[in-house]
């Protein structure tokens, strides 16, 4: 697998647990709105690590 970058590449190979902890934890210190305690945004916000740590062309959408 070719990363671009370390932190794509510490998603790639972290736990769903850990970057559920992360998600949360960004949710709870960027937004400080009604967003912070939904699961949902929680849930989105790890796709977005997902996506970001897949190799080029290997995108997930």
């Amino acid at each position: 697998m070719a990363y671009s970058n370390k932190i794509a590449e510490m998603l790639a190979t972290a736990a769903e647990v850990d970057k559920v902890e992360l998600a949360h934890f960004l949710a709870n210190n960027l937004d400080q709105g009604e967003h912070a305690k939904d699961s949902a945004f929680v849930r989105q916000i790890v796709a977005a690590f997902d996506r970001f740590a897949a190799p080029k062309g290997k995108e997930r959408f």
